[in-house]
This record gives structure tokens, sequence and C-alpha cells, in this order.
């Protein structure tokens, strides 16, 4: 799927039934290549000129011609949608074919209003960043003219809501997403080298996102396999950031965030934490890195309690018989590389948030082939306990009784 949210296994109809998150295409699990941000890749070689002609013409913003290159917005165009998990879905990701081929990818937001302006404003940041490990987006489209949009899930008859036409359309990403390729029903043997690949450019891209894409960093609240995309070559692009620019990050936690549901990749203390300081959101981005990584080098699917995987990894990965096991005609260096990577992941994931790397220590970490001096994160204060948090300090009842958000 191509929009870089999640991608779901569960059936459309399950639309405003109990789901929490991030796929905007392709994401976190499911169709085909899937993912919120929607994302398009092709070998083809005239593919590049077309896109850039897409990007630059007014037909991206042109409700008509993106109603037009979907088939009306059809059920079976649907690549990606947000997770499983969430209370309702916020977007559905389409494949848009323009002349017999899939080019891009459409999110349409459906159970989330943003207002005009601030729509317009941040697309318009999206649309200018620019790194080969992020899904380029190449048009939006705001449209109020109709005053409603009718939404098709499966099974059942189209639904309508009320409000604006919102869509993001981002180049199409042919080869899926990273938990496809590890973990999903196209998943394949991958060796060593390809793992490092794919952690090496997730990182490159995270940095790019908390350092370097402007005056104001982009967390992504919801960096999961799901949301890291596949390009020609192979090359990891993370995509479904989108969503916490356009609500807001604090927004973002609410509609993401389910009281007593799984936590996905997202830390147990971003359930606790209050406020929207950048610094310690972009700590959350950190350790959902951490689990991506520990994933992909130890080939162990994460699953439920964190704690599982990040004890088994600590207690079977400092020991080499373990990386011979899995990676057995390894070179010796590069099984040094594994160790790396391995102990990068666990240094992301540490309980305490000021502890945690960031995206520039752990780049310089697998530059150098050596740990950096890790600072503490100045600024960054530890959650409240439990005991102290209540759904009502983060907002999140109000939005669960809720099938629209309005920002």
């Amino acid at each position: 799927m191509q929009s870089g949210d999640e991608e779901s296994d569960t059936s459309d109809t399950d639309a405003f039934e109990t789901e929490t998150t991030t796929k905007f295409v392709p994401s976190d699990e499911e169709p085909a290549s899937a993912d919120m941000t929607g994302e398009t890749s092709t070998q083809e070689d005239d593919m590049p000129d077309l896109l850039s002609k897409l990007s630059l013409s007014a037909e991206l913003s042109s409700l008509d011609f993106l109603e037009k290159i979907t088939d009306g917005f059809s059920h079976e165009r649907i690549v990606g949608k947000d997770s499983p998990h969430a209370v309702v879905h916020k977007a559905f990701v389409y494949e848009g074919n323009i002349s017999g081929r899939t080019v891009v990818a459409v999110k349409r937001l459906i159970g989330v209003e943003i207002k005009v302006r601030k729509f317009e404003m941040e697309a318009k940041r999206l649309l200018n960043l620019d790194h080969k490990n992020i899904v380029k987006l190449l048009g939006y489209c705001h449209d109020k003219s109709r005053g409603h949009k009718l939404v098709q899930f499966k099974g059942k008859p189209p639904q309508d809501f009320k409000g604006a036409e919102q869509l993001l359309c981002y180049e199409y990403m042919h080869n899926g997403s990273l938990r496809e390729y590890l973990i999903g029903q196209e998943s394949r043997e991958v060796d060593w080298h390809m793992c490092y690949k794919l952690i090496k450019g997730t990182c490159e891209g995270l940095l790019y996102l908390h350092e370097d894409c402007g005056d104001r960093p982009i967390v992504h609240l919801n960096l999961n396999p799901s949301n890291i995309l596949l390009d020609e070559h192979n090359e990891p692009r993370i995509t479904g950031f989108d969503f916490s620019k356009l609500i807001g990050e604090k927004n973002t936690k609410s509609v993401f965030f389910q009281m007593n549901g799984p936590l996905g990749y997202l830390p147990p203390d971003f359930l606790y934490s209050k406020g929207t300081d950048l610094k310690y959101l972009a700590t959350v981005d950190i350790y959902s890195l951490g689990l991506i990584i520990l994933e992909i080098a130890a080939r162990q699917e994460i699953k439920g309690d964190h704690g599982i995987i990040i004890k088994t990894v600590e207690t079977n990965w400092r020991q080499d018989s373990q990386i011979a096991t899995l990676y057995g005609s390894l070179e010796d260096k590069f099984r040094g590389q594994v160790k790396m990577c391995i102990d990068i992941g666990l240094h992301c994931v540490k309980s305490k948030p000021e502890k945690r790397p960031t995206a520039g220590e752990i780049i310089r970490w697998l530059d150098n082939g050596s740990k950096p001096v890790l600072g503490q994160r100045p600024g960054v204060a530890e959650p409240p306990l439990r005991a102290n948090a209540t759904p009502a300090d983060d907002h999140i009842q109000g939005v669960l009784r809720s099938h629209n958000l309005k920002c």
C-alpha cells in the first residue's frame, strides 16, 4: 500500500469499531503494499518525468481528477488505512492510476476534519520535504464544494460524511511496506547487508524529520514497519507522519492511543505524558525506532508486551553464538555490525526517555562503528507515574466517545 500509516487485516466494516491508528497508506498492516501516506515507486524510465509534471500540475488539486483516477474512491482501490486498533478510521489510501499505470497514492481523510487554513499550511510544508528516505508528497486537495463526502466500506452501502474533502497525494511505493517485507505474506529471507540498509535508511529518514527539515522538528508518533515503505531500490521511506502535523501532536496522542489498548510501537511512558514538548516527543519516535531495529536485526516480531522481546534480546544477543546461529556465513566484521545495531536498539528502548539517544547520535554511532558519548536529553522530563495520570489529562475519553475530530 502506499500511504504510510497502517495496513489492516480487518474488514472495512470495522471502520467505526475499536481501532488504534496509523495507517495512511501504506502503513501498518495489510493491503498489498499500502500505507497511509500514499507513495508510489516504479521502474519505468519515463515515470520520474511523469511524476514531476504531475507534482507541478493543478490536476492533483482537483477533486474530480482524483476521483477519476481512483474509480470514484472505490473500495477496491484501497491499499491502506489506519491501524486496526483505531477508534475510527481517520484515512484511507487509494491507488491512483494514470494512463493505465499506478502512479500516486491518494490519502483521503475521513473521520477527521482539519481547518482549511491549517490543512493548507501544513500540506505546503510537507510538499517541501525532500529526502531519499521520506515518501514524497506530490500534491494536495481541499474541496468543500460538495459539503459532504461518500465513503464506501466493504460490504456496506456508502456512508455520508459532512464536511470538505481533504486529500494528500504521494508517490506510490510499489514494493510495499517493511512489515510485508519482513513478516507479512510477501516476506522473504533477508541477508544482513539488506537488514543494515533498512536500518540505516530508516535512521537517516528520522534524522531528517527531527533535525534537518526546517526550523521546527517533525515528530512521527506512529513510527512502525507499516509506515516504512520500500522504493524500487528497496530503500526504506518513512511515511505516515502527516497525521501528527495536520491535527497537532496533542490530538495525535488522543486519536492514536486507546486506553488499555495495545501499545503498538509506542513507549509505555507516552500514555502518561503531558503536553506537547517536542524534545520529549522525539524520544517517543526513538523508542519506536529501537523496536524496529531490534525486530530487523534479531528477526523478532514485535507483539504485545515490549518487555518480553527487550529482555530476550538483552539475555541472548550479548553472545556471539546467537549471531552466528542467525547469520552463520557472515564475516566477523559484519557480525560486529549486527552487535552494534542490537546495542543501538537497546539504548533506544531505555525506560527513561532522557537516556535514549537522538537520531543524530544514532547516525554517528552507525557511521563511526563505535558508541559516541551520549548526553542526557536536557529538558526531557519523566512522565508522571501511572497513579497520577487520568484519561482526562490526555483528553482521551472525549475523543473515544466521538467518531469525528475537528482541529
